[in-house]
């Protein structure tokens, strides 16, 4: 408790008036000793707090005779306490030979922590046994905490392995943020180094995470599926891929395939003559998304991988692992503490720029969606997984309105009205990145539904030519 400020009345009575929370449980006197230590292991196994003895549970500062043996009792009881916790016992005079003791704790890396040989847990004001399962889970996420696999090192893995490129790219973007001091010449060793991201010579695995090429068979789990269903089920896909590599290369692939396939609502403004496009899906939250699943996800676990999948009326992201600490899918959605899972790989996301470090992710999802006027997404757990459930703006996407074409369908179209007509190869090679022949075939049948482009001929013979009032 040595960074701990000194208490004092004032302290204690600004404190208390706040009434009893997750950090703070009141009690009349030490005669409810137990029920206080049963609270002050709840708050060891959490964020710390303290038990006030003589006050009353609305705040009310009631005092109480505190003689030698009654601090005698209060240290004794905090013996029962497991594994020996840093504690501080003051006693406070609140006047007429009245006084209070308070009983404070920080939390550290060593429990969980038990009391009498039983585990517990602060929820709101009330503190309850700690169910075993949670007790369990306690126990690995100070272990992982400990001996986080992102710290490890690669085995049989070298600096040769990651990608260079990348490695100064991030030195360049996190200068550019004003998070990371530009060193003219800096090999990728020196970087990585500064990132923290060595083991001594070899790379940790958090380096191979956010920088590894070529190693698949090594790390499968640096993998993301990508899927376009047909209608709301996973009955019949449209589009389905997977990439392996690292996750700033797995970030472009997603957002390429997204930006393949999320559909765009154009209107024009009045009195402006000009076109307003308008993205069934916030690309901003889309992204924001994208970089906690990367962030957050559990890399331990080498047959998971992340999952983008897209339905007619909405479009999901999952990523492997609980959330962390007390986490809930609801307080995701209100202020909450930032609990990174892997330090080292967050630490590289937000020097380049990609998040801020105040746990505020998805509340920015959230923003992004109120601003546009649209449905708030869902925060999910599930059976390990985490995942956030995006809506379409209303209902199902109708792939027949004109109106509403991907990018890639407008490059296609844009193509066709400069060629006047032509057919299918000619149209591809058109392109500046051109897809392959299945997915040219795929954007011109989507644009003659639409009605956009008209078709001539059948099979290889087929030429394609603006649709009539386009």
């Amino acid at each position: 408790m040595a960074h701990a400020p000194p208490l004092t009345l004032a302290i204690v009575k600004r404190l208390v008036a706040k009434g009893e929370s997750e950090s703070l449980e009141l009690k009349r006197s030490t005669g409810e000793v137990r029920e206080g230590m049963e609270s002050l292991c709840a708050f060891l196994n959490n964020r710390g707090g303290n038990v006030v003895f003589g006050v009353a549970p609305d705040g009310r500062v009631l005092g109480q005779a505190v003689a030698d043996g009654t601090l005698h009792d209060v240290t004794s009881a905090v013996r029962n306490i497991e594994p020996a916790p840093d504690v501080e016992v003051a006693r406070l005079a609140v006047g007429g030979g009245l006084g209070v003791v308070v009983v404070r704790v920080r939390s550290n890396e060593r429990g969980p922590y038990t009391y009498d040989g039983r585990g517990f847990v602060r929820v709101g004001n009330t503190t309850r046994r700690m169910k075993r399962e949670e007790f369990e889970h306690l126990v690995l996420t100070r272990l992982h905490a400990k001996h986080r696999w992102e710290n490890l090192p690669a085995t049989g893995v070298s600096i040769k392995d990651l990608d260079a490129g990348e490695i100064r790219q991030t030195v360049v973007d996190a200068a550019a943020s004003k998070r990371l001091a530009a060193v003219p010449s800096e090999s990728p060793r020196a970087i990585l180094d500064r990132l923290h991201l060595l083991a001594g010579p070899v790379p940790t695995q958090a380096a191979v995470v956010l920088f590894g090429k070529g190693l698949e068979a090594k790390y499968p789990q640096c993998a993301i599926r990508l899927a376009r269903f047909r209608g709301t089920t996973k009955s019949e896909f449209t589009d389905n891929r997977q990439f392996h590599g690292h996750a700033f290369e797995l970030l472009r692939q997603a957002e390429a395939f997204l930006d393949t396939h999320v559909p765009i609502a154009s209107k024009i403004v009045p009195g402006k003559m000009q076109r307003e496009d308008r993205p069934h899906y916030p690309p901003e939250a889309l992204r924001e998304a994208l970089v906690n699943a990367l962030c957050h996800r559990d890399y331990s676990e080498t047959g998971a991988s992340i999952g983008v999948s897209m339905f007619d009326d909405r479009l999901e992201i999952w990523s492997w692992g609980r959330l962390p600490g007390d986490l809930t899918p609801d307080r995701l959605r209100v202020d909450h503490p930032s609990v990174r899972r892997n330090e080292l790989i967050a630490e590289v996301f937000y020097r380049r720029g990609f998040i801020e470090k105040w746990g505020r992710g998805t509340q920015r999802i959230i923003e992004a969606y109120r601003r546009a006027g649209q449905r708030e997404p869902e925060f999910v757990e599930r059976a390990g997984e985490v995942g956030v459930r995006f809506w379409a703006p209303s209902g199902p996407v109708s792939r027949v309105v004109a109106s509403e074409l991907i990018p890639r369908e407008r490059e296609v179209l844009t193509a066709v009205a400069s060629l006047g007509r032509a057919d299918l190869e000619e149209i591809r090679q058109r392109l500046l990145h051109p897809p392959g022949v299945r997915m040219i075939q795929r954007l011109l049948a989507q644009l003659v539904k639409a009605g956009r482009v008209a078709r001539s001929g059948k099979g290889r013979a087929s030429t394609y030519h603006l649709a009539e009032g386009e």
